[in-house]
């Protein structure tokens, strides 16, 4: 009896999660990686590695943008929209209700009520094994399976199966997602925003107030951090965690621009070099870097990468620059 009990909640918790479908974010963001943000359609994949530099040999660049430190939260909210595939906390709403609306619910509705009569039957043929009582099978049968496809029925034909989230739901996820570290001030950012973002580029930077790029830091190995792990024998340094610039925007200096934004903040602080992460592979982000006085040492063996560094990865390298204050 007790294992029927237990069968009985396994299933109804399968259905429950089932009733409420939650309607994901333009981009996923199951990686909490700090160095790796989830990539999104129109920009670089936010990290170091993948930045565009500009080049000489292009027609000259009219500049259109401004760098501003994020320090308002309304500012960092633009860049948490900017990194959700350029769509803000009401653009997420717009894309869950578009979701429902164009559900077919009378199809929904159908698929909901096989799968509670199914569930029902699975916990009938559980019943039957467990102790041979066909009658009692039967009743558990159409007891689950009865109450299961009514819920999950009338959920989709409602249409409440497609979650829609409040402005303060779809904020806070933007917020936890993307922001998290410029929000609670432990990390310090940049971004790069144009004027007239309703109208320029057919308004693809409506939702994020014009941001076009951005970058973030943290001041690491120092009294003064917000962040108290120790990275390898570093000394006080300022570690470029993210970096992207939309595709429309690139090679035309801001990624560079933006770099140099984290330098003169960097010597403000206590800070000795900048470091980063960067693919081995990346030679364009290689090279920009090293055009700007940075450094490459591999961090693919774990030997002599994590006592120094603190971190090693496969394929991949530290990039860092003495400050000269």
């Amino acid at each position: 009896m007790q294992f029927r009990s237990l069968v009985f909640t396994a299933l109804v918790a399968a259905a429950a999660s089932a009733v409420h479908v939650v309607s994901a974010f333009v981009p996923t963001a199951s990686s909490r990686n700090r160095n790796a943000i989830p990539s999104t359609a129109g920009t670089t994949a936010l990290n170091v590695a993948d930045v565009a530099s500009a080049s000489s040999q292009r027609a000259p660049v009219v500049r259109n943008w401004e760098v501003e430190k994020l320090d308002r939260d309304d500012a960092i909210m633009d860049v948490a929209s900017y990194r959700n595939n350029r769509t803000g906390p009401k653009g997420v709403i717009a894309k869950q209700l578009a979701k429902r609306e164009a559900q077919d619910n009378t199809g929904a509705a159908v698929r909901g009520g096989v799968t509670g009569l199914a569930l029902g039957a699975a916990y009938g043929y559980l019943t039957y094994t467990g102790n041979g009582d066909v009658q009692e099978a039967l009743v558990n049968t159409a007891a689950l399976g009865g109450i299961m496809a009514t819920l999950l029925a009338g959920n989709s034909l409602s249409g409440r199966n497609v979650y829609v989230s409040t402005l303060d739901d779809a904020t806070n996820r933007l917020k936890v997602d993307f922001v998290e570290g410029l929000m609670a001030r432990q990390d310090v950012g940049f971004a790069a925003r144009i004027d007239d973002a309703d109208t320029a580029y057919g308004g693809r930077f409506s939702e994020t107030n014009g941001v076009v790029g951005a970058i973030d830091c943290q001041l690491r190995n120092c009294e003064a951090s917000e962040n108290v792990k120790i990275y390898g024998a570093l000394p006080p340094h300022i570690h470029i965690k993210n970096l992207a610039v939309d595709q429309k925007c690139r090679r035309m200096g801001i990624a560079r621009e933006l770099v140099q934004a984290v330098e003169e903040y960097a010597k403000t602080t206590d800070a000795e070099l900048i470091t980063l992460v960067v693919d081995d592979s990346n030679t364009q982000a290689v090279n920009l870097y090293k055009s700007e006085g940075y450094d490459i040492e591999s961090i693919g063996n774990p030997t002599t990468a994590m006592p120094k560094y603190g971190q090693w990865t496969s394929g991949r390298s530290i990039m860092s620059k003495k400050l000269e204050k």
